[in-house]
């Protein structure tokens, strides 16, 4: 009997970003044709294999452990991109595409992402991270250390949420104190930031050989009506302009993609990664890495690699090369 020989790509899942993840995952399921296994994971946790619902973890596993050798993720958000499926492939011996347990959870809590920024001397903007619990029993003490250590105008985001959810401009102590009374009320941590103003700029980077490469920049301009790069002018077709390589200085690009790797490794990521920047008087400034980059047809990463010379479907395949290496 021959092995299994096929790759299953994991789709889906629970988190808010789940209609993103299901066309990611479509677009790899096209890249792979027939040497794909298509997994999608419920909102209910739930998995569904190949067609087939399995209530059951262990039967899922059963399942996709049969058919496949290696999976590729395309999940995004909590449990798809903070170490949780990673740890179950893990458990399950089966490789599969991106960063470890360890390197996924860095880089999905913003807290402890930025910690790792500041000690690796990478520059990011100030900010307070503020604990549901915390908020609630010592409002007017966290609303003081935001004013001195941020300042207004501010921005409130969870600290382990993707695709810019939950993200609120602040201008004033009244509003940023109604921000943090939402995400408090969810139990969820806020990180407080300082508002960066100026270009916004993205750099995916892809290893080689284990060597980290920074691919080209690209340059994000939303629509006057959206005030940030929101969930809507991310992806929404034609809401943004985004140009790959950006318009900037060749210094600047350099220090961009400098900084992205240094992002890149400063996490431990593994295999791909995509750090965001805005720009403000020529100074970047690292807003967050995404261990698992949007792969839709509209998605930074695809784009930033097709400007480098590799096609969507060469790109999946180098992923996939990479995760079966590990076996």
């Amino acid at each position: 009997m021959t092995s299994p020989a096929k790759v299953a790509v994991l789709r889906g899942g629970p988190s808010a970003e789940r209609d993103v993840s299901l066309r990611s995952g479509q677009q790899v399921l096209n890249a792979l044709g027939g040497d794909a296994l298509d997994v999608i994971i419920e909102a209910d946790h739930g998995w569904t294999v190949d067609g087939r619902r399995f209530d059951s973890l262990g039967r899922s596993f059963d399942a996709v452990r049969a058919m496949a050798d290696v999976a590729f993720i395309a999940l995004h958000g909590p449990f798809g991109e903070d170490g949780t499926v990673q740890g179950l492939l893990e458990a399950l011996a089966l490789p599969y595409t991106g960063s470890g347990v360890a390197a996924s959870g860095l880089a999905m809590d913003k807290v402890r992402a930025k910690a790792i920024y500041r000690d690796a001397g990478l520059p990011t903007a100030p900010a307070v991270a503020v604990t549901a619990r915390r908020f609630v029993t010592s409002e007017a003490e966290v609303l003081a250390e935001v004013s001195a250590e941020v300042g207004w105008p501010c921005v409130v985001k969870p600290a382990a949420d993707g695709s810019s959810f939950g993200v609120s401009l602040t201008d004033d102590e009244a509003a940023t104190r109604t921000a943090l009374a939402a995400l408090a009320a969810d139990g969820r941590t806020a990180l407080v930031e300082r508002r960066i103003r100026g270009t916004e700029l993205t750099c995916g980077v892809l290893e080689h050989d284990d060597e980290p490469r920074a691919l080209p920049v690209t340059e994000i301009a939303p629509a006057a009506t959206y005030a940030f790069f929101d969930y809507e002018a991310k992806y929404t077709p034609g809401a943004t302009d985004e140009i790959t390589p950006a318009r900037i200085p060749d210094e600047l690009r350099d220090r961009v993609q400098r900084l992205a790797v240094q992002a890149h490794d400063a996490l431990g990521c593994r295999d791909m990664s995509r750090t965001d920047f805005i720009v403000e008087q020529g100074r970047p400034w690292l807003l967050e890495t995404n261990t698992i980059p949007g792969l839709t047809s509209n998605s930074l990463l695809p784009q930033a690699a097709a400007a480098a010379g590799m096609s969507f479907p060469d790109l999946v395949r180098h992923l996939v090369a990479r995760a079966r290496r590990r076996s």
